[in-house]
C-alpha cells in the first residue's frame, strides 16, 4: 500500500513538473519570437508574420513583412540587399516602424509594381539617431498609406522618386539628401481632399531631381526647414518645378534655395509666406499661384523670367529684390475667385528689370501701393488695365522719387489717388493650413 501511495507521489510530482515546463514554455515562446534577429531566413528573404521587435544587423537579404500586427524593425549597422524586388517589402501591417542605429545600407534591384527599396502597403515610420544610405532603380522609400520620417540621417539615390507616400508625407527634424531621376518627395493621394499633403518641419532636405522637388496633391506646409533644391530636366512635358502643390503652400520661417528649370515655388491654388528666407534662381517663375499670392514677411532674393505671379499679389513686408526678363510681378487673370490686382502695403522691394518688352509691375487688373517703399529700375515700372492708386508707398523710379504712377498700356491713366486703400481678397478664397483634418 505504501508502495503505491509512493507511485502516485511521483506521477503527481512529474505531472506538477510538466505543467510548470508547459507554463514556461507558453509564457516564454511569444517573447522569444517576437524579438527574432535577421539570422532567420529562407533561401531568399527573411519573412516576418508576426508583430513585434525584431533586431537586424550584418548582411541581410529581402526582408518581407506580412501580418496584422505592428512592427519594429532596429537596424543597426545593417545592409540589406535584394535584386528580386523591396529590401523591406511591407505587404500588411497594422503599422511598421523602423529605428535606425549606426550605419545602414540598403540596396534594391525591384519592380514597376514594387517599386520602393522600402516598399509598405500600410503606415510606414522611420527615426533614430543613425544613417541610412538608400540605392534603387526605382523609388526610395515608398508607403501606399501615411509615411513619417521623424530623425535621422539618409541619402537617397534613385532612378525614379526620392520618397513617396500617397495619403501624406510627414518629415520633421531628419537630415535628408536626395538624387532623384524623377520626384524629391512627394504626396500623391487625388482621391480624399483630406490626404495628398506634404509636411516638413526643421530638419535639412538637400534636393537634385529631374522633376519637382517637392510636390502635394493638396497642402505643402514648410516650417523653419532649411531646404536646398535643384530641377534639372529641360523637357517642358515635365514637371519640373521646386515646390509645388495643386492646392495650397504655406511656408514659415526657414531657409530656401532653389534653382530650378520651371516655376521655383507653385501652387494650382494659393500661396503663404509668411517669414522665411529666401533664394531663388528660375528659367520661369520664382512664385506663381492661379490665385492668391501673400507675402507677410521675409527676405527675398529672385532671379528669374518672371519674378512673382499670381492673380492677386498682396505684399505686407519683407525685402524683396527682383531681377527679372519679363514681369517683375504679375497679377494675371488665372483665377475666377479674384479680380488681378497687385496690392503692396509695407516692406522694402526692389525690381530690376531686364531691356525689351518687361514691366516693373503688371496688373491685367489694379494696383494699390498703400505702403512700404518701391525701387524700379525699368523702362516700363508700371502697367495696368484697371485703377491704380497711390496711398502712401514711397515710389522710387529709375533712382528719382515720385508721386505719379504711370502707366505703359496705351490710354492707361496714370496718377495718384491718396488715402484709397486696395480691395482685399476674398475670405472663401484664402486657404491656408491647419494641419491634419483641417487643410483646407
Amino acid at each position: 500500500m505504501n508502495q503505491k501511495k509512493k507511485i502516485s507521489k511521483k506521477i503527481i510530482i512529474i505531472v506538477i513538473i510538466l505543467i510548470i515546463i508547459i507554463g514556461l514554455l507558453v509564457f516564454l515562446l511569444p517573447n522569444f519570437l517576437n524579438n527574432k534577429t535577421s539570422t532567420e531566413s529562407s533561401s531568399n528573404s527573411s519573412k516576418i508574420t508576426s508583430g513585434g521587435k525584431y533586431e537586424i544587423t550584418g548582411d541581410n537579404e529581402c526582408i518581407v513583412i506580412n501580418t496584422k500586427e505592428e512592427v519594429e524593425l532596429d537596424l543597426t549597422d545593417a545592409t540589406i540587399s535584394c535584386s528580386n524586388g523591396p529590401a523591406i517589402n511591407v505587404k500588411a501591417a497594422e503599422n511598421v516602424k523602423i529605428v535606425l542605429t549606426g550605419d545602414n545600407k540598403i540596396e534594391a534591384k525591384t519592380t514597376e509594381s514594387l517599386d520602393g527599396a522600402i516598399y509598405s502597403k500600410d503606415d510606414l515610420e522611420l527615426e533614430g539617431d543613425g544613417t541610412l544610405t538608400i540605392t534603387s532603380n526605382y523609388d526610395g522609400i515608398v508607403s501606399k498609406d501615411d509615411l513619417k520620417i521623424n530623425s535621422g540621417t539618409y541619402t537617397i539615390t534613385a532612378d525614379d522618386d526620392g520618397i513617396r507616400g500617397k495619403d501624406s508625407v510627414e518629415i520633421s527634424e531628419s537630415t535628408i539628401t536626395i538624387k532623384a531621376g524623377g520626384d524629391g518627395v512627394k504626396a500623391t493621394n487625388e482621391e480624399e481632399e483630406e490626404k495628398g499633403y506634404v509636411i516638413v518641419k526643421g530638419g535639412k532636405l538637400d534636393i537634385e531631381s529631374q522633376n519637382d522637388g517637392i510636390a502635394a496633391i493638396t497642402t505643402l506646409a514648410l516650417e523653419e526647414a532649411d531646404i536646398t533644391i535643384k530641377t534639372t530636366s529641360t523637357n517642358e512635358e515635365d514637371s519640373r518645378k521646386g515646390l509645388k502643390s495643386d492646392t495650397n503652400i504655406e511656408i514659415t520661417g526657414g531657409k530656401y534655395n532653389i534653382t530650378s528649370t520651371d516655376d521655383a515655388i507653385h501652387s494650382n491654388g494659393n500661396i503663404t509666406l509668411n517669414s522665411g528666407e529666401f533664394t531663388i534662381e528660375s528659367d520661369d517663375d520664382a512664385l506663381h499661384a492661379d490665385g492668391l499670392i501673400e507675402i507677410k514677411d521675409g527676405t527675398y532674393s529672385i532671379k528669374a523670367h518672371e519674378g512673382i505671379e499670381g492673380t492677386y499679389v498682396k505684399i505686407g513686408g519683407g525685402t524683396i529684390t527682383i531681377d527679372a526678363s519679363d514681369d517683375g510681378i504679375n497679377a494675371a487673370n488665372k483665377s475666377d475667385q479674384y479680380t488681378p490686382t497687385v496690392e503692396i502695403n509695407g516692406g522694402e522691394i526692389t525690381i530690376n528689370m531686364g531691356q525689351g518688352d518687361t514691366d516693373g509691375i503688371d496688373s491685367n487688373g489694379n494696383l494699390y501701393l498703400n505702403g512700404g517703399t518701391i525701387k524700379i529700375n525699368a523702362q516700363s515700372p508700371f502697367d495696368y488695365d484697371g485703377e491704380a492708386k497711390l496711398n502712401g508707398a514711397t515710389l522710387i523710379i529709375n533712382g528719382t522719387e515720385t508721386t505719379t504712377i504711370t502707366n505703359q498700356m496705351m490710354g492707361g491713366m496714370g496718377g495718384q489717388a491718396p488715402g484709397q486703400q486696395g480691395q482685399q481678397p476674398t475670405d472663401r478664397a484664402q486657404g491656408g493650413y491647419g494641419g491634419p483634418g483641417g487643410r483646407r
